[in-house]
């Protein structure tokens, strides 16, 4: 366990991070050796030739008009089948081709083995996509920045980025009067890593000195917080999934990035919604907040990357969300 030092809002505040063919031959005439011919009423072995008009059937060899079916070779109309051989319409199949309703073998209407394509009702392996039933699920771009277990991000070579998620809120400030209490994660020994997703939980306090609550992520812990350029890493901005069932509803979540000389007037940029998010640094709504002492962005000393809460005193609000599928975004 190693304890980090955040400032923000009024005073410091301490924390602790520990880091998916149908009907066949034979069909319904005979061979030679039918009605009459040679041994039956007509023809050699039918009526013409072995069968009512041929050999063996009605009209042709084996069959009612063509040797062994009603048309042709072994079926209604052609081999073995209605109309095509081995099937109704095609050999094994109902319409036009073996073994299946319309097309191919094994299929229904267009392909082998399934209704409408292979294997599926619309495409191979889903309704409408390969493997998917609406088609390929949209994952944030860039270099993941994934924790282990106990929220922990190890160092990744390609981007420079290694710390250890935390939360953090305004009870160390307000000493657990009025603050913003969370219930998750529950302890202040680690941040569990939730099936690849960081989680957080609570409620913000009533008092008028009370700032909010927040997670965050270091981003260079070498020997304890210290500044990361993302210049030089070649970062331009973040992207990640926010998903739960409540965002705080008139602020929303403010993702927001510490400095090493600007902690208590960062440069943010306001989500509303869950979903799939990307804050560049050169968005036009990435800046600093009217309330805010106006500093000089720096993303060469950045310390911590941030999902504030804002306190709304005195009403509380809750708020349910995590955050994953976290990537730096590269130049």
């Amino acid at each position: 366990m190693k304890c980090t030092h955040l400032a923000f809002g009024l005073a410091a505040l301490l924390v602790e991070a520990c880091t998916s063919g149908g009907t066949s031959g034979g069909g319904n005439g005979g061979a030679s050796g039918g009605v009459s011919g040679s041994g039956g009423q007509t023809g050699s072995g039918g009526k013409v030739a072995g069968g009512s008009a041929a050999s063996g059937g009605s009209a042709t060899y084996g069959g009612s008009v063509a040797s062994g079916g009603s048309a042709t070779n072994g079926g209604s109309a052609t081999n073995g089948g209605s109309m095509a051989s081995g099937g109704k319409a095609a050999s094994g199949g109902t319409t036009n081709a073996s073994g299946g309703t319309t097309v191919t073998a094994g299929g229904t209407t267009a392909t082998s083995g399934g209704v409408t394509s292979a294997g599926a009702s619309t495409g191979a392996g889903g309704a409408t996509a390969s493997g998917g039933s609406t088609g390929t699920v949209t994952v944030c771009p860039g270099v993941p920045i994934t924790p282990d277990a106990t929220g922990h991000v190890a160092l990744i070579p390609s981007i420079g980025i290694n710390g250890n998620w935390f939360y953090y809120s305004d009870c160390v400030d307000l000493k657990n009067v009025g603050c913003s209490a969370q219930t998750q994660p529950p302890s202040t020994t680690g941040f569990p890593n939730t099936g690849g997703k960081m989680c957080t939980t609570g409620t913000t306090g009533t008092s008028a000195k009370g700032w909010g609550a927040g997670i965050a992520l270091e981003l260079n812990d070498t020997g304890g917080q210290q500044p990361y350029n993302a210049t030089s890493n070649g970062v331009k901005g973040f992207c990640f999934v926010l998903s739960g069932t409540k965002l705080p509803p008139s602020t929303g979540v403010r993702v927001a990035f510490t400095t090493k000389g600007n902690n208590d007037n960062p440069y943010f940029e306001a989500v509303t919604t869950m979903g799939q998010h990307t804050v560049l640094f050169s968005d036009p709504t990435f800046g600093q907040a009217t309330w805010e002492t106006k500093e000089t962005w720096d993303p060469t000393t950045l310390i911590l990357l941030q999902f504030q809460i804002p306190a709304a005193a005195p009403t509380p609000v809750a708020w349910d969300f995590c955050v994953e599928e976290l990537t730096a975004i590269t130049q």
